[in-house]
Order: C-alpha cells, then sequence, then structure tokens
C-alpha cells in the first residue's frame, strides 16, 4: 500500500467516525426533544385545570365589580340628592335667620341709642 492509499483509508475511517458521532449526537438531540416535549405535556396538563378556576373566579369576580358599580351609582345618586337637599334647606334658613340677626343686631344698636 502507497501513502495515497493510506491517506483514503485515513480519510475513510475519519469521515465514518465523524458520520457515528454525529448519529450519536442526534440520538441525544432527539431523545432530549421528546423529554422537553413530555414534560411540556406535564406542564400543560397541569396548567389548563388552574387556569378554567381562574377563568370561573374572574367571571365571579366580574359580577361582582358589577355588583359594587350598581351600589356606587346609587350612593352617587344619594350623595347628590342629599346636597341639592343641603342647598334648598340652606337657603330656605339661612335668608330669614340672617334677616332674624340683622333685626336683632339693629334693634340692639336702636335700643343702645335710646339709652344713651
Amino acid at each position: 500500500m502507497t501513502v495515497r492509499d493510506w491517506a483514503i483509508v485515513f480519510a475513510v475511517m475519519f469521515w465514518g467516525l465523524l458520520v457515528v458521532v454525529a448519529c450519536w449526537t442526534l440520538s441525544k438531540v432527539a431523545g432530549l426533544l421528546e423529554e422537553a416535549t413530555r414534560d411540556l405535556r406535564e406542564t400543560t396538563d397541569r396548567i389548563l385545570p388552574t387556569l378554567e378556576q381562574l377563568t370561573e373566579t374572574t367571571a365571579g369576580l366580574n359580577v361582582e365589580l358589577a355588583r359594587v358599580d350598581t351600589i356606587i351609582a346609587g350612593v352617587q345618586s344619594i350623595t347628590s340628592t342629599t346636597d341639592r337637599l343641603v342647598s334648598v334647606l340652606h337657603a330656605t334658613i339661612s335668608n330669614p335667620l340672617v334677616k332674624v340677626a340683622a333685626f336683632a343686631a339693629g334693634t340692639a344698636r336702636a335700643a343702645k341709642r335710646l339709652r344713651e
């Protein structure tokens, strides 16, 4: 055998070893992908019931928020009505009280001048 023949044999063996290593690496990667797929499937199976419960809880919370909105609207209506009632009472009571106070002050001043 010549040097050229040995170089060809060495090259064939090198490429054969390279193919074996590549196949081994690909089989490990395939196993890793299968394991990752299995883990992802298990995680999904565990998360889905939690998400369904979360959806139900959110729906219940939306119902309660609608009730709170209704209550707040009622309170705002009551507050507005009370504010208007206080304004009317203020106008009704304060005008006569101011007039009585002014009359009392004027009477007191007149009585004081009469005494002098």
